[in-house]
């Protein structure tokens, strides 16, 4: 009974969780200069400047964000960084699942396990 109960109450976490709206199956590198970055369960979001366009890039929740060496402090309005992730499938939409953020001077953020895509 009390699994069963877990359970029901675990369903709606997992249900959120969807890389739905992603390609998965590319993976491509942007890069622009940071806007805002957005420090916030279930996700967090970067928003990038890019060539005159304005991308929403998600990233992982901040428990795993810190496991990975992430903090709140880890990006900050004006840097410039380039993102490997997976493209929206609208390409209207601008947006991207980023897997890793790479600064100009070579350091990276990994921002899932491998810092790939889980394809």
């Amino acid at each position: 009974m009390l699994r069963a109960i877990l359970l029901t109450l675990a369903m709606p976490l997992l249900a959120h969780h969807s890389t739905a709206e992603f390609d998965l199956t590319r993976s491509v590198t942007i890069t622009g200069v940071v806007t805002k970055f957005t420090w916030a369960n279930p996700h967090s979001y970067i928003e990038l400047d890019v060539d005159g366009e304005h991308w929403r890039l998600e990233v992982e929740a901040l428990n795993l964000l810190r496991r990975y060496g992430w903090t709140k402090d880890s990006l900050k309005s004006g840097d410039k960084i380039s993102c490997i992730g997976a493209p929206a499938k609208d390409p209207a939409t601008l947006a991207q699942k980023c897997f890793t953020v790479e600064f100009p001077d070579g350091r990276k953020l990994q921002a899932t396990p491998s810092g790939e895509s889980p394809r």
